[in-house]
């Protein structure tokens, strides 16, 4: 299996940390309808906002918390998904870099470096993470599944943590729930050395999204590496 960490560049790392939560958080949910491990009405109810749900789009603010050494980034920037297994990740700031898959092929582009990364999506771990979205694996077979208290804000965690011990992308993908909608409005992924990267949605749209938005140009003068090669 490919690993998305052999991307040379610095946001190489950061694909293995939205994987799982880009499946996880707004297009796999109506799956956690099926989860024995409580709080089923919750789960119901994070179903029936989403089951209806193709095309999203927000704003997103994120801050990464890395263990060591001990450093806090901030970025924030415009991500929007479209079922079956379309993403795009659009940073602006600090830096601008962009996630773009059409549920076939990954592009990683960081504009700074004027380099675009790109791997076949299928027989990689991405391939493998968005699953739930293109109907090859069932997220109740693969994740384990908490359902917390309510924190200060009102939202009430729903801790997940993969079923399979030799899974070793993340340790766990948490989704902050509002319990009155079944809407997500925060996530948060733990990976196996302790970093965290915590993702806040702000003005959510779920509008009709062109699927040519989901195909990446590569831009003129852009050097093109192909990982699979």
């Amino acid at each position: 299996m490919k690993r998305l960490d052999f991307i040379p560049m610095k946001a190489g790392n950061l694909i293995k940390i939205f994987v799982p939560l880009v499946t996880v958080t707004i297009l796999a949910l109506p799956s956690l309808a099926h989860c024995e491990d409580g709080g089923t009405a919750l789960i119901q109810a994070v179903q029936t906002y989403y089951d209806g749900v193709t095309d999203y789009k927000a704003k997103f603010q994120q801050v990464v918390k890395r263990r060591s050494p001990k450093r806090t980034f901030t970025r924030s920037g415009t991500v929007y998904f479209k079922k079956p297994g379309m993403m795009r990740w659009d940073y602006k700031k600090p830096d601008a870099v962009h996630y773009v898959s059409d549920g076939t092929v990954l592009w990683a582009y960081d504009v700074t470096e004027g380099v675009a990364y790109k791997m076949s999506v299928e027989g990689s771990e991405l391939f493998y993470s968005i699953g739930f979205l293109t109907g090859t694996a069932a997220l109740v077979d693969v994740f384990k599944i908490e359902v917390g208290t309510a924190n200060d804000e009102g939202l009430v965690p729903l801790k997940m943590s993969p079923k399979d011990d030799n899974d070793t992308s993340y340790r766990f993908v948490t989704l902050f729930v509002d319990p009155a909608t079944g809407q997500v409005h925060q996530t948060e992924v733990e990976d196996p050395v302790g970093n965290i990267s915590h993702l806040w949605f702000e003005k959510p749209s779920l509008k009709r999204l062109p699927e040519s938005g989901f195909n990446f140009k590569v831009p003129k003068g852009v050097k093109v590496e192909d990982i699979d090669k």
